[in-house]
């Protein structure tokens, strides 16, 4: 009798497996359905929006200037000599991998300054006003050409599109204010000289303790109880919230770490990195660019073997042109001083006729 309960047992298992196997098969197979028709479903729209832009592009006319393309409606801007300004521009700051830009067009909508008719609502590029000069034409087109396109994890580590660095001077002024005045210690600890304190402020190497590399439990705790006080004081967050407000700094790091990724803040804005960026592409020549499209991995080691050196030595290289930055102080004219002193006097002389300041 146990011998024949084994055997139906058995064969119930085995109908039981193949059941489960024939359904699998055709789960699968239903799955293998779904994304094929999902690929032409895709394919599909992106055919219908090939089109839709092809028609819109009717009637327009392409600018070509080096790796420069133009595609804009006809107007009386100086698109050619723009474009040639920019592309000049281009392939001074990108060197060789200028070529990239051949292959994405920029797309201008010029339209009319002196018209009391409203702009398309879903313009075709970037408007500007036909009346713009070459120079800020120029200027447009060069915030246009973004390199990050062909590499958007260069885009990502940099907070922006990739653009030549224009207004070098005052950007550089930036980014020493920064380096004097910015909340991290990090950052300070670079302004002392620390290239590695720099590295981790300027986010070249990715570390699992980056929040404690980049500030110290004083920071951390602002940044929780100030910062982000609207997302983490709510919930079930909330007994840790105040207990980092309270001063337990361990509740303020595991905070922190639970921010969803890249949404904390970085001790030095764009600009610290674009400056960094442009002083690579200085010391590496034209094909730093070509090459940085070429090389994965973190962007410390990106930039040492784009640029052919140390990452501390471009580092360094990067921290004493900002400190050689460092804006001017403002000077006052000799009547300054007095005028000074008058506004002083004036205030003092209404200050001690208030009721506050009377003797009884």
């Amino acid at each position: 009798m146990s011998r024949q309960l084994t055997c139906i047992l058995w064969i119930v298992a085995g109908a039981r497996a193949l059941g489960a196997q024939e359904q699998e098969a055709i789960l699968r197979a239903r799955a293998d359905s779904l994304l094929r028709e999902w690929r032409q479903a895709n394919a599909l729209a992106g055919l219908q929006d090939s089109l839709r832009l092809a028609i819109r592009l009717s009637g327009r006319d392409t600018i070509r200037a080096g790796a420069v393309t133009v595609i804009a409606n006809p107007s009386p801007l100086p698109l050619a000599q723009a474009a040639a300004a920019a592309d000049a521009e281009i392939e001074r700051y990108f060197g060789t991998a200028a070529h990239v830009f051949t292959d994405h067009p920029l797309l201008v909508q010029a339209i009319d300054p002196d018209t009391a008719a409203e702009p398309p609502r879903a313009p075709l590029g970037i408007q500007i006003p036909w009346d713009f000069d070459v120079a800020r034409v120029s200027r447009v087109l060069l915030t246009m050409a973004d390199l990050g396109v062909a590499d958007t994890a260069l885009r990502a580590w940099l907070g922006g599109p990739v653009t030549p660095v224009l207004d070098t001077v005052p950007r550089r002024e930036r980014v020493f204010v920064q380096l004097v005045t910015a909340p991290s210690h990090a950052v300070r600890q670079c302004f002392l000289g620390d290239l590695g304190a720099c590295r981790d402020a300027l986010s070249l190497v990715g570390a699992p303790d980056i929040v404690t590399r980049w500030y110290g439990p004083a920071e951390r705790r602002a940044l929780v109880t100030v910062d982000y006080a609207g997302f983490l004081d709510r919930g079930e967050k909330q007994i840790a919230f105040r207990s980092c407000a309270s001063g337990n700094d361990a509740a303020c790091l595991d905070l922190l770490n639970s921010l969803p990724p890249g949404s904390l803040v970085r001790p030095f804005d764009s600009d610290a990195r674009a400056t960094l960026l442009q002083t690579a592409a200085h010391l590496g020549g034209p094909a730093t660019f070509e090459r940085l499209l070429e090389i994965q991995g973190d962007m410390g080691s990106r930039l040492a073997a784009a640029t052919g050196r140390p990452i501390d030595s471009l580092v360094a290289q990067w921290r004493a042109g900002i400190l050689r930055s460092r804006p001017s102080p403002v000077t006052l004219p000799p009547w300054g001083v007095w005028l000074g002193l008058g506004w002083t006097a004036v205030f003092a002389t209404c200050g001690l006729r208030s009721s506050r300041w009377r003797v009884q």
